[in-house]
């Protein structure tokens, strides 16, 4: 493996860097973008039923012991409740919005790294190929085991780039896809208690 690495030159250093700032990224949104951590469905409905039965200060008090993106935003509408539904609901979008870039942080990175990842390998077998060019320069195209060995040194990179960007790209689409989800129901949820504290529901 250490040789892999060492024949595939400086790219090769770039590639297992973005592969390890890769992981951390997938290993850290996997952990933050649990649903007990940003939906979670019994202190929503414990929150909801504190309203239903007209304890607001036990809700308020629910919302703020659970730091969830959920609870945040419920916290909000409840010490706003005075306000117009109109103006609410701008205050609800506004908190929203910035939870929905926490959920998104680093994210938008792995799909970088998905996008350069084959290029930076693209352009490590080029320059191999380029070396392999400069030997066949100087000691012809008679030795077969040295352009051998220096071609399949050039396609390690491009390798290595695959094997980061692959990864990193499915990664990127689920956690993509996972957040719209959870803005979906984070929508729902907020509508529904706007309704419950003016009184329409």
């Amino acid at each position: 493996m250490y040789e892999f690495i060492v024949q595939g030159g400086t790219v090769m250093y770039i590639l297992l860097a973005a592969s390890v700032l890769a992981l951390t990224i997938i290993f850290e949104r996997a952990w933050s973008l649990r649903r007990s951590v940003v939906l979670p469905a019994k202190v929503i409905e414990d929150i909801e039923g504190a309203v239903r039965s007209g304890d607001v200060d036990t809700a308020v008090q629910m919302c703020g012991d659970h730091n969830t993106a959920m609870s945040r935003i419920l916290w909000v509408a409840l010490n706003n409740r005075g306000v117009q539904r109109s103006v609410m609901k701008e205050i609800l979008e506004e908190v929203g919005r910035q939870e929905v870039a926490h959920l998104e942080r680093y994210i938008g990175v792995l799909g970088v790294i998905a996008a350069i990842s084959p290029l930076l390998g693209l352009l490590g077998t080029v320059l191999g190929m380029i070396e392999v060019f400069q030997v066949i320069s100087i000691e012809g195209v008679g030795k077969a085991d040295i352009l051998a060995g220096g071609i399949s040194t050039a396609l390690n990179t491009t390798a290595a780039g695959l094997s980061v960007a692959i990864p990193a790209l499915v990664a990127y689409r689920y956690f993509e896809s996972r957040v719209n989800s959870f803005v979906i129901e984070i929508e729902q949820h907020a509508l529904y208690f706007v309704e419950m504290l003016k009184g329409e529901r």
